[in-house]
């Protein structure tokens, strides 16, 4: 073999040695955590990927993902699912500058569905304070920081909630009728269940609905006939529920609200 030759082999076998180490250098890692808005615990077998060439995918088991990233602007998505039902979903942009770690905590926080769709509009607000929040900082630390305006904001709703129940406990005043039934001062004498009985004035509201109604309603009727939110009608929902008041059973793409005690219940719906 020539002198020439020679040196073209060992030139080839010094760069198939280097480059790959050097471009590994290049590489930073990006990992965290993924928390459950309401018990701020590692919320387990969340679907994360990123949008890297080619896309990278785990299943963050107990919470925990890590990925190994080049510099460049990347999608982190994360999705929980309950039986075949999406019932958590966020995203977050990165930037990676170099190599090093990058700690990316995500916070689901609570997505309500209506006849199929996903509204997340009441949540607007808060994501645009937190992403001005970011836009002042450096891209290392605005996970990290993420993750604490995202628990503060959280804590001020539960807070805010409180008060505000708290608030319509004390406005609406229940009476009782000549013949000593319950009922709401704004409804017009109208008799409540016993199961009703003791329940804030919000909730009593609602089966007051559902029994005008026949024992049962659609989810968006309901909605339609409250000053509440859609999040607030679905968070009463599911309170009534939980006392055994009333039972939620899908139809099609919506849902139909059925009082318990009801004859409707063991009707086809």
């Amino acid at each position: 073999m020539s002198i020439l030759k020679k040196r073209c082999v060992l030139i080839l076998l010094f760069l198939t040695t280097i480059i790959p180490v050097a471009g590994a250098a290049d590489m930073a890692t990006v990992h965290g955590v993924i928390y459950e808005w309401d018990t701020f615990e590692p919320l387990e077998n969340v679907i994360v990927e990123v949008n890297s060439t080619p896309t990278q995918s785990m299943l963050a088991r107990y919470g925990i993902y890590t990925f190994d990233l080049a510099p460049g602007n990347y999608l982190l998505s994360a999705s929980y699912y309950q039986g075949s039902t999406l019932r958590y979903y966020a995203e977050e942009e990165i930037r990676i500058t170099n190599d090093g770690d990058y700690v990316i905590d995500i916070i689901f926080l609570p997505t309500y569905y209506e006849e199929g769709e996903m509204n997340g509009s009441g949540f607007d607000e808060l994501d645009e304070l937190a992403d001005l929040a970011e836009s002042d900082m450096p891209a290392e630390e605005s996970g990290s920081f993420s993750t604490l305006i995202y628990v503060a904001i959280v804590l001020v709703m539960v807070l805010a909630g409180a008060y505000v129940l708290a608030s319509q406990r004390k406005a609406d005043a229940v009476g009782r009728s000549p013949d000593g039934s319950e009922y709401l001062e704004n409804d017009g004498l109208l008799p409540l269940s016993d199961g009703s009985a003791g329940l804030p004035a919000d909730l009593q509201e609602v089966v007051s609905i559902i029994s005008n109604n026949g024992g049962r309603i659609t989810q968006k009727d309901l909605r339609s006939r409250l000053k509440h939110s859609e999040a607030k009608v679905s968070l009463m929902i599911s309170d009534l529920e939980n006392r055994g008041l009333v039972q939620k059973l899908k139809k099609g793409r919506g849902n139909v609200i059925i009082l318990v005690g009801s004859e409707q219940v063991n009707q086809n719906v």
